[in-house]
């Protein structure tokens, strides 16, 4: 009877240790598969974000160069039609941003948005320093030099605005969460 009553317990070790053993193998794959998704997703976010701000960066680079064209047309004397022509193209790249912000309110972070707005409030100031200046060629008797000034002012802040964004962008596609 005791090799009997030793073949029961052996069987029933065997029987616990294996049960025991999936429980544990089940929960563990169960946890490294939740960490993959997390992972995953994580990973999905960031290249969102990535395509979100990249898409923010592009017309503001853009606008920025514009708005430098439309200055140097103005301080040469060029004709309204052609400054005309620079301003509504720096309208339209305005509308562009805005409408990425849009994009951005829902990618977040909310530091990223913030930094975001700040560039297309600066942006709008440019935009209306440069149709103020082109306006007043003709009956203003303020000097080119302090249009030159507010303008180059004003372009610096939106060069410090656009450093915010890239920075706040960085370091939220840095963060883990």
């Amino acid at each position: 009877m005791d090799q009997g009553l030793a073949a029961v317990l052996g069987a029933f070790v065997g029987v616990v240790g294996t049960t025991a053993t999936a429980v544990f193998t089940g929960r563990y794959m169960r946890q490294q598969a939740q960490d993959q998704a997390h992972i995953d997703h994580a990973r999905w976010r960031r290249e969102i974000r990535q395509e979100t701000y990249a898409a923010m960066l592009v017309p503001i680079t853009e606008a920025r160069a514009v708005a430098r064209e439309a200055s140097r047309a103005l301080i040469r004397e060029d004709t309204d039609a052609e400054v005309e022509s620079l301003l509504g193209q720096l309208e339209e790249l305005i509308q562009t941003i805005r409408a990425s912000c849009a994009r951005l309110y829902l990618e977040g972070p909310i530091e990223v948005v913030r930094a975001g707005d700040a560039v297309l409030r600066k942006l709008r100031v440019v935009d209306n320093n440069l149709v103020t200046w082109k306006d007043s060629r003709v009956s203003s008797s303020e000097h080119p030099a302090e249009y030159i000034e507010r303008h180059t002012i004003k372009a610096a802040e939106v060069a410090s605005s656009v450093n915010w964004f890239t920075h706040e962008a960085s370091k939220a596609l840095d963060s883990t969460g």
